[in-house]
């Protein structure tokens, strides 16, 4: 049964209410009301626009097919939705779907035309009201939108902080097996992100190298302790084992597609092959080396020289740069050898304000890594 539409209730309805006594009652006897179950379809994107609804009851939600779908709008009693039908039968934009149980009046574009051709200063007002109407939606889908981005960064941000977090402690959880501190990896990513900058590198490739190079030796955790921990010089077949933890890392880290672990698997993989090729696991030479696995060769053993370890001393700060210089060419590549030491105060007052604490348990006879590069890359491990 069909049933009755009330001029009275479609005056309520803003884009109507400037019609006359006559307009709404022509409107109201070509209306019907429509019922609708949750969750169904009152019309699909792409039908016929052939009339326009005011919601009566319940929720109607606006949405368009995108992959994934996505909802522009919930509309309540009093809204009107499907206008643009009034001014061009084309096919619908949306699809229009009942949240919960809901009622519509459906009004025909014919009896709006009817209306329109009688009174062209009634099409005026309506349409008038609809470019109102048009512009406030659009206005509030822009600020929905912009709110909508917000979270979105907001999120985004969170999830990169995350995963951020992450990486730091699993660099940490192979840290801590022979540096109680975790600072190493904190100086060491420093200190590549700025040699990075020096060399060149743009300051977001310096920022995801700060963040993929506290990964470095995460294969140290498929290391012994007591190769790891083992103080003085390691036998041959322990220097085996210990060069394994470039592999392990590069395993661990590969397969990802996040830069971050994409930069890092090179670099736990690269970053002890040396200039002239006697370095590992592959005996890579100059620019077969990987970048970013240059810059952490130096950056790694500065650092490990000049800090201390429960099996040694830390090596003083000049001793170490000298050493940087005589391996130029060598061990390290030239030219970012080069740079290193032009910015070495820069580095030095990096590590000053980095500085760890002294092990309280460290022993107190020296154990100073006279046997370069065997015992001084024992302590880069």
């Amino acid at each position: 049964m069909t049933q009755h539409v009330e001029a009275s209730e479609l005056r309520s309805v803003g884009l109507l209410s400037s019609l006359s006594e006559e307009a709404l009652q022509t409107l109201a006897d070509h209306s019907e009301v429509r019922r609708y179950e949750a969750l169904s379809t009152i019309f699909r994107e792409g039908d016929k626009g052939d009339s326009l609804h005011v919601v009566r009851k319940g929720l109607i939600k606006i949405v368009r097919a995108n992959a994934p779908e996505t909802t522009l709008t919930t509309l309540k009693a009093g809204a009107v939705f499907g206008e643009l039908a009034v001014l061009d039968p084309a096919p619908r934009s949306a699809s229009a779907i009942a949240i919960d149980a809901s009622e519509t009046i459906e009004l025909p574009s014919e009896a709006l035309g009817k209306v329109f051709d009688s009174d062209p200063m009634v099409a005026r007002h309506m349409l008038g009201a609809m470019a109102r109407s048009l512009t406030l939606a659009r206005e509030a889908v822009v600020h929905d939108n912009k709110l909508l981005d917000e979270k979105v960064h907001q999120r985004t941000e969170q999830l990169r902080e995350t995963q951020l977090e992450v990486i730091r402690r699993l660099g940490l959880a192979a840290e801590f097996r022979d540096d109680d501190t975790g600072l190493h990896i904190t100086r060491m990513s420093r200190f590549c992100a700025k040699l990075a900058k020096a060399a060149g590198l743009s300051d977001a490739e310096c920022e995801i190298l700060l963040h993929a190079a506290p990964m470095h030796d995460i294969g140290k955790i498929g290391i012994p302790d007591s190769i790891l921990l083992k103080p003085g010089k390691l036998e041959d077949k322990e220097f085996e084992i210990m060069k394994t933890h470039t592999l392990i890392g590069g395993e661990l880290l590969a397969g990802s597609t996040s830069p971050v672990m994409e930069l890092a698997q090179v670099i736990a993989l690269n970053h002890h092959e040396k200039w002239n090729g006697r370095g590992y696991p592959y005996g890579k030479k100059e620019e077969e080396i990987p970048f970013v696995a240059r810059i952490a060769s130096i950056c790694d053993v500065f650092d490990a020289l000049t800090s201390e370890r429960p099996y040694k001393d830390a090596w003083p700060v000049e001793k170490a740069l000298a050493l940087i210089e005589e391996q130029a060419g060598n061990d390290f590549d030239p030219n970012l050898a080069k740079t290193f030491l032009q910015i070495s105060g820069e580095i030095v007052e990096m590590r000053k304000g980095l500085q760890e604490k002294e092990h309280p348990e460290a022993p107190t006879e020296a154990k100073e890594l006279s046997a370069y590069p065997e015992k001084a890359a024992a302590a880069a491990e």
